[in-house]
């Protein structure tokens, strides 16, 4: 498996950036797009003590050793899919022997998560406009005996406190 790092791009815009080079990347590297997969952490670039999130962008790749005579091909093709959203590109290829790599797949489900075998759940607003929910925009603290419920409440409440203490007390 071959493993592309992003760093200094937006994780949120980079899932959907990449679902649409995902084909294209796998291409360039001569491999299934099953045998690709992007890593976009929540972080920052930073120079000088300035965020360079989708200024400069740190693309690493981990392979196997044996896509090593095709590192140009790749990269040409990363930097050209990339400078489209970025200012500045930068490709390192980090490589490792295929017997230092592991895995476990659990033949029980897919591979990989897609939008066509993942759970969707409505957001509660979703849910609201389906059923025609309109928000209240009114003034909620329009009750003009608003003040004096809270002067009770906290009343009762200073008063269930001093019970409470009493009873303490006794014990």
């Amino acid at each position: 498996m071959i493993t592309i790092s992003l760093l200094g791009v937006d994780q949120f815009q980079a899932q959907s950036f990449v679902a649409d080079v995902q084909d294209e990347v796998a291409q360039a590297f001569e491999v299934a797009p099953e045998e690709i997969v992007f890593y976009a952490p929540d972080s920052f670039l930073i120079y000088r003590g300035v965020d360079q999130t989708s200024y400069q962008l740190n693309i690493v790749v981990s392979a196997p050793r044996k896509y090593e005579p095709i590192e140009k091909q790749a990269a040409d093709v990363l930097i050209k899919i990339f400078k489209q959203n970025h200012v500045h590109v930068r490709v390192l290829f980090e490589y490792f022997a295929p017997q230092k790599e592991y895995e476990y797949i659990n033949k029980e489900y897919p591979r990989f998560m897609t939008n066509d075998n993942m759970a969707h759940f409505e957001t509660m607003e979703e849910a609201d406009e389906k059923e025609g929910i309109e928000p209240y925009l009114g003034d909620a603290f329009a009750d003009a005996d608003y003040e004096n419920k809270i002067k009770a409440k906290d009343k009762e409440l200073a008063l269930e406190e001093i019970e409470r203490l009493k009873k303490n007390k006794e014990d």
